[in-house]
């Protein structure tokens, strides 16, 4: 699930010129390894296959299948030869997994629309910040917004909030306080 939706956010990356959509808010050069790959130029389209990992920055997307479409490249005519041009869409499949630093979410399919500037999950979604888990069917991330809807098909959306000071006061609470420690310990030496 994971897999799929990073390689969504690679292909994000090369979709909108204009936008710069990436997988990573760093930019700079995306790395695409897969075991096999297959150019369709006249349909203008990649399909990665098997152990897809696209990374750019800290942002990385892995998935079983990915399948890119793109249109012609600046100043390129309408045919098909030529570079690879601009993503216009990308599909994930298959054990979709996308990360960056601020979140984790893994999907069934994944796709990346250029246009929209979306990245879509779902199937059995999970979403991932810090401690906190949200589980449901349909993700949508609107990047340029930064606009994020989880919706729970035909069930609820479930969540699992671990606030932040709750965290601190079960840690100290479980953490014995250092000086508690070196005082045990000269006990036990003593004895």
């Amino acid at each position: 699930m994971t897999r799929r939706l990073t390689m969504i956010m690679a292909v994000a990356a090369f979709a909108a010129p204009m936008a710069a959509a990436q997988i990573s808010g760093e930019g700079g050069p995306i790395r695409v390894n897969a075991d096999t790959s297959e150019v369709m130029e006249r349909q203008r389209q990649v399909v990665l296959i098997d152990n897809v990992d696209i990374m750019q920055g800290t942002a990385r997307l892995r998935a079983n299948r990915v399948t890119l479409n793109y249109g012609p490249g600046q100043g390129e005519q309408s045919s098909a030869m030529g570079g690879f041009g601009d993503i216009q869409s990308m599909v994930a499949e298959g054990e979709v997994f996308y990360v960056t630093p601020d979140l984790k979410a893994t999907g069934d399919v994944g796709t990346y629309d250029a246009q929209a500037d979306t990245i879509t999950l779902t199937g059995d979604v999970v979403l991932v910040r810090g401690e906190d888990v949200a589980t449901g069917r349909r993700l949508v991330m609107r990047l340029e917004e930064g606009r994020t809807t989880l919706d729970g098909g035909d069930g609820q959306v479930q969540f699992n909030i671990t606030p932040r000071e709750n965290t601190a006061a079960a840690t100290a609470e479980t953490e014995p306080a250092a000086e508690e420690v070196e005082g045990e310990e000269e006990e036990e030496t003593s004895n």
